[in-house]
Parts: C-alpha cells; structure tokens; sequence
C-alpha cells in the first residue's frame, strides 16, 4: 500500500465526508509516492500530498468528473486545455492528478513566494487575486498537513 494513502483517504473523508474517495485518493497516492517530494523536509510526502488535496478540494469538491471554465478545465484538478486538459481527464483520474502534480510543480518554480499563483491563474499569477488564491489553498494544505492520521 501506499505510504500517503492512508493520510489523503481520511483527509478527503474530512473535506467532502459521506462519499468514495479511494478513486481519485488512489489516484493522488500514486502521482504524489511517485516523485520527490516539492517541498524540503518533507520526507514522508505528506505536505506535498496535502497541497495537492487542497488544491483538488477548491478547484473541484475533490470531483473527477468537475468541468470548469465555461468547459475548457476538466477533473478533479480543472486542468485547462491550453495546459493539456482533456474532456478523456473526466474519468481518468491518473491522467488528472498526473497533469496537476505537474502543472503544481512548474507553479512552485515559478514564483515560491505565492506556491500556486501561477498554477491558478497562469499567465496573470503575478496579480493579488492569484497571491489569495495561493495564499487559500497553502493555508487548506497546512491544515490538513497538521491532521492525525486515522482510518477513514
């Protein structure tokens, strides 16, 4: 089993409580153990699974099949079409957490100060709006960064 999966399972369960989250928590165990950590100190991987989550909860309820942007952003993490989003990331949610386990990445490279300003607004991430969205979803991931671990 996973190192993380336990940890993101009961953290979906505390978001979005009362539904099956072993899909897409899968999904996000596999794409998160896969790769270092994005964050130093972080061996275990759970602040790097933690961002990822809240970074799924606001963009999408933790909902595989979310569709946003007037229908240019798909899955769980509203991965735009000019970012390589599909309609097919609907119900792949390894291709969905795969494509914003990477775009999280090129968002932290690109401006650490605001970890996922450019994540969420891409070109325009150097704005106040894309700073309180970063802001938003590194305090989410703190929270749930500091949770105990319990079964879900």
């Amino acid at each position: 089993m996973s190192s993380t999966l336990p940890f993101i399972l009961a953290a979906m369960s505390t978001l979005a409580p009362g539904r099956d989250h072993t899909e897409l928590g899968s999904a996000i165990a596999r794409s998160v153990d896969a790769g270092p950590p994005m964050f130093a100190e972080d061996p275990e991987k759970r602040r790097t699974a933690a961002l990822v989550l809240a970074v799924a909860y606001r963009e999408s309820g933790l909902r595989l099949s979310a569709r946003g942007d007037n229908g240019h952003s798909y899955c769980a993490m509203q991965i735009n079409d000019s970012s390589g989003g599909t309609p097919a990331m609907l119900t792949d949610a390894d291709a969905c957490v795969t494509a914003g386990v990477r775009l999280l990445r090129q968002s932290l490279r690109v401006c650490a100060a605001h970890p996922v300003a450019w994540y969420a607004r891409g070109p325009r991430w150097d704005t106040e709006e894309a700073r309180r969205i970063s802001r938003d979803r590194m305090a989410l991931a703190a929270r749930l960064e500091r949770r105990p671990v319990v079964n879900p």
